[in-house]
């Protein structure tokens, strides 16, 4: 009984504390509620176990001074939980909850059965039930969630509810914890076990009518807000080993130390990596160095007197020599070496260059000595600068003098650039090592400084242009956008491929371009037959734009020459070799990397050598009986012999158009060439001792026969206007008549003219000018530009300011002579009828539209035409120096020379005898008299003898006076025999004449100015015309 009433009395003990915690918690708003009523629960289970009246006392004391105590200021969290902390640790709970075993009776406390209790069902209900009864409301959701806010618990702690209970794994909780816990109250009157047993529940009279009964549900209601704050509780009280907690948080601060140690120290490292990135920088080499242009050495803008040395190895290797790709002679004890090379018992080496004022020096390019014996070249150097030339600073990198590294080979330039441009006015190369001897070749890049005034050195180009260099897509296109600008006077056709199959591309400039207008001559000017010649290349598209731009502008001179004149403009002829040059930069390709095609010919001297075809037949007599002097046919089966792609293409091209004049422009020297470009042969001994008997000869005649016998050239008929137009160039040019230091690599060969004979300067065999001018009717001269093969960039400018007069004024040459149409008596015109002027030994031949242009220099002269079929006619033409050419037509009839050509053919093309005893005026009739003679002499065996030794009478007795015919002719008057070619009437000449047909005279042709002998050929023997026949052939 004892029992019971204990537990009864403790049970009331519990509902008076619950009811008065919550009372407090009330005014307190829930602050240090738990740890109250932890507190008061155990001091009242002590006294349940010693005596039930002093536990009843004792609990009515405990109420009254919870009712009277206080009220307490709100805590933050922080300090809440500090008092929690604060507390636990002083009671040490450990052995005293072992007394109360009553708990074992009911086993409620297991976790697992905790959370499936509590049935949110039922729990509404009671609060909708006893909510109107309770005389203090308790505070709303809204309240709640405001005081949880102010301490913190809103986020942190949220109510749990049996269903989210249901879903976590339960904690199982220690004995301990069971007892220090309020977890016995947590459960309500509908929501506890069937099963569970309590004593509270066993007293009948105290739920409906009391106050405590009445304030029961709010207690229902306030336990799952309590249960909320215990998972709060749980996180700091589950592993409570205090010892292991100040470790762990112990381990937490090192751990926390030694990451922030660890990211500051990676924050150094970074900031450490950064300034040190930064020092390289500024103390590094850049990756682009300035890129300045060559300061003139090999172009010549730096004169003689700018370049000094220490000293020369002998006269002909002065520090002048020391030019980049300076060309030797081919004999090395020449006064010219292809290098500067230094004593070499001088202990000092030095190769020095004057700007002249102070510039920007980014780098040098070295070279080795041109020879093809030695193998010179420096291998290392030091770089000094000066302002006075007197005191010098070797080059430095930082950490001692810069020692740079030069060439590997004699021929293929090195650069070195500076790390940064050294601003100085001398500029000194200190050799230190070198192959064989100390030999030296160099270029200095340098950019001029800006100046405040204009100097007289500095051009400004005038015409806004593109003044650069273009590979092959860059220069086909910028031909498209000439073409698109001027559609009216442009066209772009290429005439043929090269061997990778690039196109040769050509641009039409005319009035109405892709037609041959009879009348209007046509102009060519190609460039690029050496693919690292490069300046004429830019030069002609230069030249394509400033014509379409000056022809929309209306400049009357370029409408002039676009309306007069079909020209013809091909920039690049070797599109192969320049891709090759393009890429290596205009300083880095040495003299001869791109200049043949990728089969390894030169285009220039790759053409058939018509040259020895023609002298040839000058030696045997057979020009022009048999061999033309123009027009020369090619040889059989030339085109499969050793010739370029490219050449085929150009020699198609020539024939398809009717060329009147042209040039090629080259690099390496500053000049203009002309015809011939092949040496003769000298003169055999045999004809010299045949012509010294001469004494009708002239001092001219003679001193060109010595020539020859010198092995010296032989000039072409019209070599007075080659002269003509090489000069108009030469004295158009700027600067190419400045011949006063010399040419390029040498002495000055022109004589201040600007102008040479190739044959006589460097001969070659085959070249593209000897042929133009013996196969077609084109003169063809090749045009030097400068000693720098592919100038800079930055030269362009200056290059075209020295060029544009020059190119314009040659194609102005083309209108020079006479021009006309040769047509029948019908009005039609009459193609490949040949057009001789008497003098010169060279004819041309009419176009398609049986127009002509023959080039002539002023003068008076006699010019014949003729044709197949038709009679030949003569006119006498003027030519004057005003511009433009000289018209001189000709109508020709028809002649029978057809029937006559069927009557040599019958009697093997052999003379056919004349009769006297008939006074014939025309030829015809003797011809036709002559025949049957022909047929019935011979039928008389007496009198073939007789008749044998006449006709050798006859023929010596017409050759003895032809002969006093021509030495009368050149003693008075020129020679008027080509007027003998016409078989009319009306001649003037004596009645003999008249016995020979017009046939027989192309035997015996009449030229004042033959140097060779018409009767060499005939041999004084009793052998009648047989010994004369037309068959042959050449060697």
């Amino acid at each position: 009984m004892k029992a019971e009433v204990l537990i009864l009395w403790v049970s009331l003990t519990l509902c008076c504390t619950l009811i008065c915690g919550r009372e407090d918690v009330k005014e307190n708003k829930f602050a240090g509620v738990q740890v109250r009523e932890l507190q008061t629960l155990t001091k009242n289970r002590r006294q349940a176990e010693e005596v039930d009246a002093a536990m009843l006392d004792k609990l009515t004391e405990v109420v009254e001074d919870e009712k009277t105590k206080p009220k307490k200021k709100k805590k933050t969290p922080e300090e809440i939980e500090a008092a929690r902390a604060k507390k636990q640790k002083a009671p040490k709970p450990t052995k005293k909850p072992k007394p109360p075993k009553p708990t074992k009776k009911p086993k409620p406390p297991k976790p697992t059965k905790k959370p499936k209790v509590p049935k949110p069902t039922k729990k509404p209900k009671t609060t909708t039930t006893v909510q109107p009864d309770i005389k203090q409301p308790y505070p709303d959701k809204e309240e709640e969630k405001k005081l949880l806010t102010e301490l913190g618990l809103d986020t942190s702690i949220q109510p749990v509810t049996p269903k989210e209970r249901r879903g976590e794994e339960p904690v199982e909780p220690d004995l301990d914890d069971m007892f220090r816990k309020p977890t016995s109250p947590t459960k309500t009157h509908s929501e506890l076990d069937v099963d569970y047993w309590h004593p509270r529940h066993e007293v009948p009279g105290r739920y409906p009518d009391t106050k405590k009964e009445v304030t029961t549900p709010e207690v229902i209601m306030y336990i799952p807000e309590e249960s909320t704050t215990i998972p709060y509780i749980g996180a700091w009280y589950e592993e409570y080993d205090y010892t292991d907690l100040a470790a762990k948080k112990q381990e937490e601060e090192e751990e926390r130390a030694l990451k922030e140690k660890a990211e500051k120290a990676e924050r150094l490292r970074k900031k450490w990596e950064e300034e040190e990135e930064e020092r390289r920088k500024q103390i590094s080499v850049p990756a682009e160095p300035k890129k300045c242009p060559p300061l003139g050495l090999e172009s010549h803008r730096v004169e003689d007197d700018q370049l000094l040395a220490s000293s020369q190895s002998h006269h002909g290797f002065s520090a002048q020599r020391g030019r980049l790709n300076m060309q030797g002679s081919d004999n090395d004890e020449d006064l010219y070496g292809g290098a500067w090379c230094a004593e070499s018992e001088e202990r000092d080496h030095w190769f020095q260059v004057d700007a002249r004022r102070e510039v920007e020096f980014t780098g040098v390019i070295t070279q080795g000595r041109n020879s093809e014996l030695h193998e010179d070249f420096v291998s290392s150097y030091f770089v000094a600068f000066s302002n006075d030339s007197s005191d010098w600073t070797l080059l430095h990198d930082g950490y001692a003098e810069w020692l740079f590294y030069g060439n590997v080979d004699k021929e293929t330039p090195v650069m070195s650039q500076f790390a940064t441009p050294v601003v100085a006015r001398y500029i000194r190369i200190l050799p230190q090592s070198w192959n064989g001897s100390l030999c030296l070749r160099a270029e200095i890049l340098a950019c001029q400084l800006p100046r405040s005034h204009h100097s007289e050195n500095e051009v400004n180009p005038s015409d806004d242009l593109d003044f650069r260099h273009h590979n092959y897509k860059e220069m086909r296109q910028m031909m498209k956008v000439i073409n698109e600008e001027c559609p009216n006077i442009t066209r772009i056709y290429n005439i043929g491929k090269s061997y990778q199959g690039l196109k040769m591309y050509a641009m039409e400039i005319s009035d109405n371009p892709g037609e041959h207008e009879p009348g209007e001559p046509e102009f060519r000017y190609t460039a690029g037959l050496h693919g690292n010649e490069a300046l004429g290349r830019e030069l002609l598209l230069l030249l394509m734009q400033f014509l379409c731009k000056e022809y929309n502008d209306d400049n009357p001179r370029v409408r002039r020459l676009v309306d007069g004149v079909r020209i013809h403009l091909v920039p690049s002829l070797n599109p192969d070799a320049y891709e090759l040059a393009y890429e290596m930069g205009s300083e880095m390709g040495n003299w001869a990397l791109g200049h043949w095609t990728e089969e390894g010919y030169d285009i220039f001297q790759n053409f058939p050598d018509l040259n020895s075809i023609l002298w040839g037949a000058e030696d045997r007599g057979w020009v022009p009986r048999i061999v033309p002097n123009h027009h020369i046919p090619l040889p059989e089966n030339f085109f499969n012999g050793s010739l370029a792609v490219e050449t085929k293409a150009v020699i198609s091209w020539m024939d398809r158009n009717p060329f009147v004049l042209g040039a090629n422009l080259q690099g390496g020297e500053k000049l203009v060439t002309y015809p011939f470009d092949m040496q003769r042969p000298p003169v055999s001994l045999t004809d010299n001792r045949r012509w010294r008997n001469n004494a009708e000869m002239n001092d001219d005649t003679w001193a060109r026969i010595q020539r020859q016998n010198e092995g010296a050239l032989r000039e072409t008929p019209d070599d007075a206007m080659f002269r003509w137009l090489a000069m108009s160039y030469a004295h158009s040019h700027l600067t190419m008549t400045e011949t006063y230091r010399g040419s390029c690599h040498g002495d000055d060969i022109t004589g201040g003219q600007g102008i040479t004979n190739r044959a006589s300067w460097k001969p070659v065999v085959g070249s593209m000018n000897d042929f133009s001018y013996l196969h077609t009717n084109c003169f063809e001269l090749s045009i030097f530009l400068g000693c720098d093969k592919f100038p800079h960039e930055s030269e362009l400018p200056l290059e075209w300011e020295n060029n544009r007069e020059a190119l314009l004024s040659f194609i102005e040459q083309v209108h020079r002579g006479i021009k006309g149409i040769v047509r029948d008596v019908d009005g039609n015109p009459l193609p490949n009828a040949t057009i001789s002027v008497e003098g010169i030994r060279h004819d041309v031949k009419t176009a398609v539209g049986g127009d002509y242009w023959r080039l002539l220099n002023p003068g008076e002269y006699k010019v014949t035409a003729k044709a197949d079929g038709y009679t030949p006619q003569t006119r006498l033409c003027m030519v004057g120096y005003d511009s433009g050419a000289t018209p001189c037509s000709f109508t020709l009839t028809k002649s029978n020379w057809d029937r006559i050509k069927q009557i040599m053919a019958l009697h093997g093309k052999r003379p056919i005898r004349l009769i006297t005893k008939v006074n014939v005026v025309k030829t015809t009739a003797a011809s036709t008299v002559a025949a049957p003679s022909i047929d019935t002499e011979p039928e008389n065996p007496a009198n073939t003898h007789n008749i044998a030794r006449r006709r050798r009478l006859r023929l010596m007795r017409l050759r003895r006076l032809r002969l006093q015919r021509l030495r009368a002719g050149l003693r008075t008057t020129p020679a008027t025999t080509v007027t003998t070619t016409t078989t009319t009437a009306s001649t003037t000449l004596p009645p003999e004449t008249k016995r020979t047909t017009s046939w027989y005279d192309s035997w015996f042709p009449v030229d004042e100015w033959s140097t060779e002998n018409p009767f060499d050929s005939v041999v004084f023997e009793s052998v009648p015309t047989q010994d004369y026949p037309f068959e042959y052939t050449i060697d």
